[in-house]
């Protein structure tokens, strides 16, 4: 059975690649394609649960044509075939994908710790220069990945609380705490500095099985019960309570650098580079304001350009008591 398993994954894997081969011959010949980058490996490893190719595709600027269905999302997808394989492209302009590897885009190279990248086709020296450098960079920072990584464990916290002491909805809590398990599976790969294109949760079973039987293992079983949730929600919240000075440490670092109270709205310019949503942001801020590292006001802000009344903002600064 294995045999014919793995005969079968290795035809699956030649299909995959004959499937890139073609679509980038084609791109090749287009003046207006710049590189092709492919997102994900092709291998026996993880070829079992691909459906579909994922390439990034960068192209000469102001070139692509909208549709309605591109939104005003600046991100624009579309979806080709070869060999009746799926390929899902991400058009993205040379200016954009410049600034996706200076980090000054939130769509941008982030960490790369859960998908392999690699250019398959290029015409521009530039696009392998700023490639090769934002990769390298990218997998190494590690600091800016935890961050991200813990910010999906605390935001949904206090959502979890209500769901089980105020609305009773055990199944709704189970859900959201799946996904949390999942967040913090990221954090056990991060942690070791490898990339890892499987399903992390089973890896971060192997890594930290003490944490992951209760906080995943536990609440998949048939016998769902409050009292498995509640324990298994202390015990995120005793994880985040010990770790989130390492986990949150650019957070912390830059309140320590400032020195001075800021608003929210200063604190998510700072790390819009890294694709850390706002509420993400403003969730790990109360957080630490909760536990006393930093201590929580208001400042006046202006909700328009032209406005001439005040409203206020969160504001935080770091607590030196």
């Amino acid at each position: 059975m294995g045999g014919v398993m793995d005969k079968s994954l290795s035809e699956k894997c030649t299909r995959f690649q004959n499937a890139l081969d073609m679509f980038v011959s084609r791109v090749s010949e287009d003046k207006w394609i710049q590189a092709v980058v492919l997102i994900g490996e092709i291998s026996e490893e993880t070829i079992w649960h691909k459906e579909r190719l994922f390439l990034w595709v960068i192209e000469v600027d102001n070139v692509t044509k909208r549709r309605k269905s591109d939104g005003g999302d600046e991100r624009i997808f579309r979806t080709y075939v070869e060999d009746d394989i799926n390929i899902v492209v991400e058009l993205i302009p040379r200016t954009r994908f410049k600034l996706m590897v200076e980090g000054n885009s939130r769509t941008a190279f982030t960490h790369n710790f859960f998908a392999k990248r690699l250019v398959v086709h290029s015409k521009d020296p530039s696009i392998d220069r700023w490639f090769t450098q934002a990769n390298q960079l990218a997998t190494s920072d590690q600091d800016t990945a935890l961050l991200i990584a813990m910010t999906w464990v605390i935001h949904p916290l206090k959502y979890i609380d209500k769901l089980i002491n105020i609305k009773k909805d055990a199944e709704l809590a189970r859900q959201e705490l799946i996904g949390v398990a999942h967040s913090l599976a990221s954090i056990e790969i991060i942690l070791r500095g490898e990339i890892y294109e499987h399903q992390l949760i089973y890896k971060a079973l192997d890594y930290n099985p003490d944490l992951f039987s209760v906080v995943y293992e536990d609440i998949l079983g048939r016998q769902r019960s409050f009292s498995k949730l509640k324990k298994a929600l202390q015990t995120v919240r005793d994880y985040v309570h010990e770790n989130d000075t390492r986990y949150l440490r650019p957070l912390i670092k830059f309140f320590k650098a400032h020195r001075q109270i800021v608003p929210l709205s200063h604190i998510c310019d700072n790390f819009a580079h890294t694709q850390i949503y706002p509420w993400h942001i403003a969730s790990a801020c109360e957080w630490l304001a909760d536990k006393g590292v930093l201590e929580k006001v208001s400042l006046p802000i202006r909700v328009t350009k032209k406005s001439t009344v005040d409203v206020e903002e969160p504001a935080y600064q770091w607590n030196e008591s």
